[in-house]
């Protein structure tokens, strides 16, 4: 994104913002497992679907989205029947550290 002239620099907050609000279905997830330390582990697959407007004409997106969770958040998703339409918050990550490939952290969800 551009700015334009006069415009300030984001400060360091703004710079290292990564948020992701979505909603989807549920449509997959996996067993549940546990991480070395003992955290519980949710997996899934979310499905998403919106109309919106993109550069002044209308846009449909659909589109499915993997999903990790760990702690509280994950042992409450593993509860959550598949088909269940929600609205995610948290952050984009590489899947792994040797992996350009990005999943949604969910930190909390509705």
């Amino acid at each position: 994104m551009r700015r334009s002239a006069g415009q300030q620099s984001p400060n360091a907050a703004e710079r290292n913002l990564n948020q992701i609000t979505i909603t989807g279905t549920l449509t997959a997830k996996e067993e549940v497992r546990y991480t070395p330390a003992g955290l519980i582990v949710f997996e899934g697959t979310f499905h998403h679907r919106a109309e919106l407007v993109e550069a002044g004409r209308p846009r449909t997106l659909e589109y499915d989205f993997p999903t990790v969770s760990f702690g509280p958040v994950a042992e409450m998703l593993h509860k959550v029947p598949l088909g269940t339409h929600l609205t995610l918050k948290g952050f984009l990550a590489p899947r792994s550290q040797r992996s350009q490939r990005l999943i949604v952290h969910i930190t909390e969800y509705i």
